[in-house]
């Protein structure tokens, strides 16, 4: 069967309707032609009462392959509804990395219990993972890959390949480890197949191999594999052991959370709650954040109230106030985005401080003259007064100016410190540029009073 977009999307709406009439025989058959992505939103969108008998009538392996693409607090509150066996069983028949990343969101007691009914080598396989930290390249691997000792032949490694268990991560490299389990070496499949049966790895083999520790970051490890082309990446700990390998698929998840991440992180959002997360917890993560803002906004509070002799005598001069710091955070997100992005695709490093410097000046003078002339015009057409439009127009040059330098550099700044660029460059930008515009113009403006008042 030709399974094209309006195949698929036929699929899909069957697969959906019979899920929430509560035909999950006819549901399961429909899932078998729709993706796993594609399966699991189907999935977060019905009927809860409907998920548990779902599952149970399609059985735990298919169910297992389609959870492990559930967003992560959605399988937990979903775990946390089953029965001990139920959960176990959905569980057992996700991949491992999978398991540990759930395994570290539930209560102890509870891990502690559906582990239990897993087998002990899988057990094991699992709490190897749980014990590597969160967003390091250890707690992202794959135990399952293709290894064998550099001193077999070819025939003997071909051999090994055809024999290998289905779950392993195949198609692509041979692993190849000395006698102390070190990783030795690497050889394309396809290099294995075409090279002579009775040579030697240790002869075909590429000893130049491109790896990762397991304590190294997640996200770090995958823009490797992006850069060099990698389908699969080799973990090793601190020994040189092979541990496991990141697959080209969790690289790609990796990169695509980090940009989502960084996106959130620039409105000083928590990278960590999702549209599942309960409201308690929702406003533990933000509600910091906003309290911290209140002060840092009584920067711009003390400057406005610092000049409210002249915004008496002028009144005029406050409704061109949100112009001008608006247009200062508009200018700089602008550049702290490109900054960031840079950062996130590897495209720049912190020795290109000065570079994107040169070039954030650059566009803010040209910008700034532009936007500031724009502004000056519109000012005085609106008001008739040719020095408040001066005024404003010159604060809205140097702001956007300003803006422009902060949002590209400080990233540079803030990650030169070992912090998240995303993260803390936000909330410090709108301060500054909030401080700086609200400055530049209530001080233009009383410097040039005079001129405001006989216009």
């Amino acid at each position: 069967m030709l399974l094209d977009s309006a195949t698929i999307d036929g699929h899909t709406r069957a697969f959906a309707q019979a899920l929430e009439e509560q035909r999950y025989a006819d549901a399961g058959r429909e899932m078998r032609r729709v993706s796993g992505r594609r399966s699991a939103q189907i999935l977060t969108e019905a009927p809860r009462i409907a998920l548990l008998p779902f599952f149970r009538t399609v059985g735990w392996e298919r169910t297992g392959n389609v959870a492990a693409h559930l967003p992560r607090e959605f399988l937990v509150s979903l775990l946390d509804a089953m029965p001990d066996d139920d959960a176990g069983s959905l569980l057992a028949n996700m991949p491992p990395t999978d398991i540990a990343h759930i395994v570290r969101l539930l209560p102890d007691a509870r891990a502690e219990t559906l582990l239990q009914q897993f087998d002990a080598e899988f057990r094991e396989e699992v709490g190897a993972l749980v014990r590597h930290p969160e967003g390091t390249a250890g707690a992202e691997m794959s135990p399952y890959y293709l290894a064998v000792n550099r001193s077999l032949s070819v025939a003997q490694a071909v051999e090994a390949v055809r024999q290998a268990p289905p779950d392993i991560e195949r198609g692509t490299y041979v692993f190849l480890l000395d006698d102390a389990q070190r990783l030795a070496g690497v050889i394309s499949m396809r290099d294995l197949m075409l090279s002579d049966s009775a040579r030697p790895l240790r002869e075909v083999m590429q000893a130049d191999v491109i790896a990762a520790r397991t304590d190294d970051p997640a996200t770090e490890a995958a823009r490797r594999m992006r850069t060099r082309r990698l389908k699969l990446l080799p973990i090793v700990d601190a020994e040189d052991r092979l541990q496991g390998v990141m697959t080209i698929n969790e690289a790609m998840d990796l990169l695509a959370h980090e940009i989502a991440d960084g996106m959130v992180a620039l409105n000083a959002a928590s990278a960590d709650e999702s549209f599942f997360t309960p409201p308690s917890q929702a406003v533990r993560k933000r509600l910091p954040w906003m309290a911290a803002n209140i002060f840092l906004n009584l920067g711009a509070v003390v400057v406005i109230s610092s000049f409210e002799a002249t915004l008496v005598q002028v009144a005029i001069l406050a409704a061109f106030l949100p112009m001008i710091t608006d247009m200062g955070g508009n200018v700089g997100i602008q550049a702290l985005s490109v900054s960031i992005r840079s950062m996130a695709l590897g495209e720049v490093r912190l020795r290109d401080f000065w570079r994107a410097l040169r070039k954030e000046l650059i566009i803010g003078i040209c910008n700034g003259i532009a936007l500031g002339l724009l502004f000056t015009v519109v000012a005085w057409f609106m008001e008739g007064n040719m020095v408040l439009g001066l005024v404003a127009g010159t604060a809205l040059a140097v702001n956007v100016l300003v803006a422009g330098v902060v949002g590209g550099t400080i990233p540079f700044l803030i990650k030169r410190l070992g912090k998240d660029p995303a993260m803390m460059t936000g909330p410090i930008l709108t301060t500054i540029t909030d401080i700086t515009g609200v400055t530049i113009y209530l001080g233009l403006a009383t410097l040039f009073l005079a001129g405001l008042l006989g216009g």
